[in-house]
């Protein structure tokens, strides 16, 4: 190989060389690039931290919504201990359709029924498992947020429905701490209701 053979590799070479190595970005296609690629960075530090700041509401409103349904609960069940009521519990169809038909208002009503262990419905006025159950058609199993029992307002039929709404309450005087002024000509205590 001649020493112009070797030259004209050289050149090849370098011409070769400086056409494989042109950058694929202009000077300002890189500078917009490198700006978006900055300002994607930055929005996702900022999403992330919106979320985690989301996430931290969310969790402090949750159990600031737990600490005051817990002091609601107590704070009602305290009153309703001071008045000498509880929340109702319902025996029969006759004690039910009886309820139904005096109420205050034609609305809906909490009772003192609960499933806090899923499907077993207890009584809260003396945790007994509820033999009689008239649940309105497709109630009665409506899964793990649904634990309270509600007599419907527009028929007897009971709902399991979310503890958290607010309702009107049906509750009996305990038939422990009922005043003697109330017992029957059978000597028997009787169970006043309040429908509030």
């Amino acid at each position: 190989m001649g020493l112009a053979s070797i030259i004209t590799v050289c050149i090849i070479g370098l011409v070769l060389k400086d056409v494989i190595a042109l950058p694929c970005l202009s000077v300002e296609s890189k500078t917009k690039f490198q700006a978006t690629r900055k300002a994607l960075a930055n929005l996702q530090t900022s999403i992330e931290s919106r979320i985690a700041n989301l996430q931290n509401d969310i969790k402090n409103k949750i159990k600031k919504l737990d600490d005051d349904m817990g002091s609601l609960v107590s704070d009602f069940e305290t009153t309703l201990q001071a008045d000498w009521r509880t929340f109702s519990k319902i025996d029969d169809a006759a004690e039910n359709k009886w309820l139904f038909n005096n109420r205050t208002k034609k609305d809906d009503y909490w009772m003192g029924l609960t499933d806090l262990k899923e499907g077993e419905f207890r009584w809260s006025y003396d945790q007994t498992k509820a033999s009689f159950k008239t649940w309105y058609s497709g109630y009665g199993s409506k899964g793990t947020s649904y634990n309270c029992g509600l007599m419907y307002g527009n028929t007897y039929a009971w709902l399991d429905y979310p503890c958290e709404r607010k309702f009107l309450y049906v509750t009996e005087v305990s038939k422990m701490k009922t005043l003697a002024s109330n017992k029957n000509e059978n000597n028997v205590f009787e169970i006043s209701y309040l429908l509030a």
